[in-house]
């Protein structure tokens, strides 16, 4: 049932110029921290603010990936990604339990980022 709501993009077209999820995460905690918003100090509470970035990022917009044994990307919404957790090396993500990732080489675009980010300056 998850993977039937797991729409399929053409990746070269969508993802063109989209960053790592890390990527994505590290450049969200250096603007933050360049303007000073509140989610960097909260980032900062936890050992790995990056991390804890991606973890947010995860939750607040859709990002791209792909299942293991797939090779077209598609949009991972915040009901697809519901109650999965986010790899330690923030590449996957894994429902509990489970070994195998449910969906790996994770993708923002710079559009979702920007929406990210203007979300970002909203938080107080």
């Amino acid at each position: 049932m998850l993977l039937q709501r797991f729409h399929r993009t053409a990746s070269s077209v969508t993802l063109q110029g989209a960053e790592t999820l890390s990527d994505a995460a590290r450049t969200a905690y250096q603007k933050a921290l360049n303007e000073r918003l509140p989610l960097a100090h909260i980032a900062e509470q936890s050992e790995r603010p990056q991390f804890w970035f991606a973890n947010n990022i995860v939750q607040v917009i859709d990002v791209y990936g792909k299942p293991p044994d797939e090779a077209d990307h598609g949009r991972l919404t915040r009901e697809i990604t519901s109650g999965l957790k986010l790899a330690d090396d923030m590449s996957a993500l894994v429902a509990p339990g489970e070994e195998q990732p449910r969906f790996v080489d994770l993708r923002v675009t710079k559009e979702e980022l920007e929406r990210y980010m203007t979300w970002a300056r909203t938080v107080y």
